[in-house]
């Protein structure tokens, strides 16, 4: 982005470096002891010459979408991977059932994004046991797994407190708009933000509610807001369809330009409304770039015969995100925007 790399320059930059990251990490806790059956399994899986590997999605969002672009660019070029994205509703019970079928098939790696951190511990420790590696993507679990990816949700946090500190000349009274309780990136872009604007002591956080990730329910919670408390002057919506929403509710009451509003991942949407002079910034990360990532270890790990089990301790990647203004939206190019 900085260096205007394309996206295909950029898989040539950094995928081989995901996947050495993956292999590496596996490879340095290797134990030949407990791994043997667990590849006997792994043979089993190939009888048909196919690696099968699924993606279980939160939901369908923009933001998933892009990360399965991602991994299907990577996967589909392998010729001997079969590939699938499946939705979880929104349900954890939705994405245990998936995750049964998937280790009862035999998959030979499953990518995740949990709807519940804790409730689907269960099946992750079902799918190590069973030497397949669990890649979770932005929203890690309890439960330990092989790879956790994820955007850097803490420090862009932070960063995007400081920036929006600045831009609000250092006082005035801040909104949240926040994800559901129960998964772990709330208390990372909420604590992370938080730290951000503690640099600013005359700015004062007067509100921090759910509106479930949706943009219509971020209009009704802060038109509701507004209602208690009429001089908010800056709204941080922990994800960009909250933050637009926001947008929504600032240009109906004429409030656009005494409103900072940032938003947090850098969908196509939001950086088209930075550009329009509405939405104030956001977090970007390229998620296609994401995808490849997971989508090169998980390649790496299981053409490498490389189970589960042989990883000593989760695997851990961020990814490099930059705070997008009306200054630098125009620097993120169309085929990096999602």
């Amino acid at each position: 982005m900085k260096n205007n790399l394309s996206r295909r320059n950029f898989i040539k930059a950094v995928g081989a470096s995901a996947a050495a990251i993956g292999v590496g990490a596996a490879l340095n806790s290797y134990s030949p002891v407990n791994a043997a059956p667990v590849l006997h399994t792994a043979r089993r899986r190939q009888q048909d010459g196919k690696l099968h590997m699924a993606f279980i999605q939160f939901m369908p969002h923009t933001v998933p979408a892009a990360w399965s672009k991602g991994i299907e660019e990577v996967l589909t070029i392998q010729e001997n991977v079969t590939y699938e994205l499946l939705d979880g509703q929104g349900r954890p019970d939705v994405q245990i059932s998936l995750m049964e079928n998937l280790i009862n098939q035999g998959a030979s790696a499953i990518f995740l994004q949990p709807v519940d951190s804790v409730a689907l511990g269960p099946s992750i420790a079902a799918a190590r046991d069973a030497g397949i590696p669990v890649i979770t993507l932005n929203i890690d679990a309890v439960e330990p797994h092989a790879v956790h990816v994820e955007m850097n949700h803490y420090f862009g946090a932070v960063a995007i407190g400081e920036k929006m500190g600045e831009l609000m000349g250092g006082k005035g009274k801040v909104a949240i708009l926040n994800a559901p309780p129960g998964i772990i990136i709330r208390d990372q872009r909420t604590n992370g933000f938080m730290a951000g604007i503690a640099k600013y002591p005359d700015i004062q956080v007067v509100a921090d509610q759910s509106a479930d990730w949706d943009r219509k329910k971020a209009q009704d919670v802060l038109s509701a807001m507004l209602a208690a408390t009429p001089d908010i002057t800056g709204v941080y919506g922990v994800n960009d369809s909250m933050a637009l929403g926001a947008v929504d509710v600032a240009k109906s009451n004429n409030m656009l330009d005494k409103m900072v509003i940032f938003g947090n991942d850098g969908e196509v949407a939001a950086i088209e409304s930075i550009e329009a002079g509405e939405l104030t910034g956001t977090q970007y990360t390229d998620v296609y770039q994401q995808g490849r990532f997971a989508a090169s270890v998980a390649t790496a790990l299981a053409t490498g015969g490389v189970p589960a089990t042989a990883f000593a301790k989760q695997g851990h990647i961020l990814m490099p995100y930059i705070i997008a203004t009306k200054e630098n939206a125009s620097s993120i190019q169309p085929s990096q925007r999602w």
